[in-house]
């Protein structure tokens, strides 16, 4: 299954490479962002903040990107993820929920198709405060935009990925 992720990836990003003349305003935001990621060293550590307002900067903004750049950088996400800890990201999708069976513990993402929305990929977001769910959420299926710090947690020697939400816009 990597093998086909990563050939799948693999053929998605020498498409970017034939359609450079098309799409290079989402090409040069997506190297630039990558640059700036690159710069800084970060070791994996889960980090608890407490701080409640939102960084004014960001880091990494995947809504100016083409779709197939956003697919490529969030699954560079997941599969590098010490590059992205604690920036500041922006992200657009439709939104989804998912409910753990054996614990019953509620999941937000936000989820983004690649440039043939034959694939998707979804990241989820912790939204801090006192929001509640349904009533202070979009319909699961709604556009949606979140922006938030990336965040690495372990939990039972497993890492896990989410955004901790300084907006939510929907």
């Amino acid at each position: 299954m990597k093998k086909v992720l990563i050939l799948l990836i693999s053929l998605t990003l020498l498409s970017c490479k034939a359609k450079d003349k098309t799409d290079t305003a989402g090409l040069q935001a997506a190297a630039e962002a990558k640059k700036t990621v690159a710069s800084e060293n970060t070791v994996v550590e889960p980090v608890e903040t407490t701080d409640t307002h939102a960084p004014s900067k960001i880091d990494l903004d995947l809504t100016k990107m083409s779709a197939t750049m956003i697919y490529s950088t969030m699954f560079d996400m997941l599969v590098m993820p010490e590059d992205y800890i604690e920036k500041n990201i922006k992200v657009s999708g439709w939104f989804e929920t998912y409910t753990d069976s054996q614990t019953g513990e509620l999941y937000y993402a936000v989820v983004v198709p690649d440039a043939t929305a034959c694939c998707q990929q979804g990241l989820e977001f912790v939204w801090k405060g006192e929001h509640k769910y349904p009533e202070d959420f979009p319909e699961v299926g709604a556009d949606i935009t979140v922006t938030g710090l990336y965040k690495l947690i372990e939990n039972d020697g497993i890492t896990y990925n989410y955004l901790e939400a300084s907006k939510v816009e929907f």
